[in-house]
């Protein structure tokens, strides 16, 4: 979303919306789970999640420069938000190397409520590590939250997991009766700005505009999830065998799981494969 200011025009940004599942102003914590949550030797991570606010930034880099280990990865979780202030804070991962990835940090500790009830992020808020869990199913990074995505230096987005983009919406107030035709042009004025930051920041993050091409030809109203080529061919993951941790599917048959997609050629395509281990006894395993 871009904030206007013309002459008989104030600064307006949408209304806040309730996305489900979302706390409405960005959150940064420590986490802590089982050894190896987040890979070989890894048990520690930092986790950001929620919508992107207009104060967001400034959080997020205090928050970051307090933090001793500048190698532990970033897990995101967000439906987006002020472009602005995605910019700023992709900006400030790329100078720090930062390593991201697209995951969901759940706190077991906040099972008697919601991961975004005010007792949960009163937990998360707490200094110090936050006893969790990880997992990247299903987990999303979306709209401004994948420009904040594409600071990092290293970027991964698991084979079950989901980085979209889309058009930005230019929201403002007309005070007054100005003719039609200067806020249309206005409007183009505007928009031909956006694009142009847009390029700018990704070609600084070393994306291909082609990606940029593709944002334009998706509407607000709608989401484009970027596909594993699409992922590769724009220089967000080049990985040539990008895959998932093993994780347990608490199904009525339990079972331990895990996804891998592999380059094919020039990465054009990529071949999918899954593994499943189910226990059919103690000392059997199919």
């Amino acid at each position: 979303m871009a904030l206007l200011l013309i002459p008989g025009v104030s600064r307006a940004e949408e209304a806040p919306v309730e996305k489900a599942g979302f706390a409405k102003k960005l959150t940064i914590y420590l986490a802590k789970g089982a050894p190896n949550a987040c890979g070989a030797g890894c048990d520690r991570w930092i986790a950001i999640e929620g919508e992107i606010d207009r104060d967001a930034a400034a959080r997020i880099r205090s928050f970051l420069l307090a933090v001793k280990d500048p190698q532990l990865p970033i897990y995101l979780h967000s439906p987006g938000g002020n472009v602005e202030q995605s910019y700023a804070i992709a900006r400030f991962l790329r100078a720090r190397k930062a390593t991201a990835r697209v995951g969901r940090t759940n706190v077991p500790a906040c099972s008697a409520g919601t991961q975004i009830d005010a007792a949960c992020l009163k937990i998360k808020a707490a200094k110090g590590e936050v006893e969790a869990e990880l997992s990247t199913r299903n987990a999303m990074c979306v709209s401004a939250c994948a420009y904040l995505f594409l600071g990092a230096t290293v970027r991964e987005v698991a084979p079950d997991s989901v980085l979209a983009v889309h058009n930005s919406r230019l929201m403002f107030v007309v005070h007054g009766h100005p003719p039609p035709q200067a806020v249309a042009d206005f409007r183009r004025r505007e928009m031909v700005s956006a694009d142009r930051d847009r390029n700018v920041f990704l070609a600084a993050m070393g994306i291909s505009h082609e990606l940029s091409d593709l944002i334009r030809t998706v509407k607000f109203e709608n989401l484009h999830v970027l596909t594993r080529p699409e992922l590769y061919r724009f220089g967000i993951d080049t990985r040539p065998l990008p895959d998932t941790l093993w994780a347990v599917e608490k199904e009525t048959r339990p079972y331990v799981r895990k996804i891998a997609q592999q380059k094919n050629g020039n990465g054009s395509s990529f071949r999918m494969m899954e593994w499943r281990l189910f226990c059919e006894n103690k000392d059997r395993g199919r």
